[in-house]
């Protein structure tokens, strides 16, 4: 199963791809990093100054979760989500690509919907402000929506990188190589 794309366009997808995920991954490990300093600076104003942080544990759950959906781009690039091998056991190894392919159907239909409610939910949450922040909710949920667009990029980015290599008659990894090579 391939895509009927030109070759240099599936190249130019791909490369683009690369660009994003990376880019994901990194803003991922920034927040996470700085989720890590913020609950810090909350436990060290609780526990050693008695004077509890009124943002830190919010920004530090914000940043959590915003590192967590920027983070899926790169797992679902790296074909690393969770999955249950016994499927594949069973499976003769010709339907491996179609179970693949189906599997990649439904999270790419999982993500639009994942981006749909979360801008709808962010819309509906607009108004409300963190406790302690005084910004509003959607800043939040609006992780939901981006998050999924960069997955769906990368989920796009490593089907087309296989179709590539089969189209090559390259092996293709039973883990996609990453957007670091």
């Amino acid at each position: 199963m391939s895509v009927s794309l030109p070759e240099s366009l599936c190249h130019a997808i791909v490369a683009i791809e690369r660009v994003t995920t990376r880019t994901a991954l990194v803003l991922s490990i920034g927040m996470l990093a700085l989720a890590a300093v913020a609950a810090f600076y909350q436990v060290i104003t609780r526990f050693v100054f008695n004077d509890p942080s009124h943002f830190s544990e919010v920004a530090s759950r914000s940043l959590i979760i915003w590192s967590v959906f920027l983070g899926a781009a790169n797992v679902f690039r790296r074909n690393e989500m969770m999955r249950v091998e016994i499927i594949f056991a069973v499976l003769p190894r010709r339907l491996h690509v179609v179970l693949e392919y189906f599997v990649a159907l439904l999270c790419l239909l999982f993500f639009v919907l994942l981006a749909y409610y979360g801008y709808l939910m962010g819309l509906r949450v607009q108004p409300q402000r963190m406790a302690g922040m005084d910004i509003s909710m959607a800043w939040a949920y609006s992780a939901l929506p981006v998050g999924s667009a960069f997955a769906i990029i990368a989920l796009i980015g490593r089907l087309l990188d296989s179709d590539i290599r089969q189209l090559r008659a390259e092996p293709v990894p039973a883990v996609a190589e990453g957007p670091d090579r």
